[in-house]
């Protein structure tokens, strides 16, 4: 049983770690579409 616990808990631990890679590039990625925008479109 415990290991079990163990997977599942390292299961969502690399979930939760792939979720923050990908949300914090898609974010730098945002402000970089906006940066350019600003800059060829105004």
């Amino acid at each position: 049983m415990n290991k079990k616990l163990d997977r599942e808990t390292q299961e969502h631990k690399e979930f939760y770690d792939n979720f923050l890679k990908y949300t914090t590039y898609s974010t730098v990625a945002v402000i970089i579409i906006v940066a350019l925008m600003a800059i060829f479109l105004v």
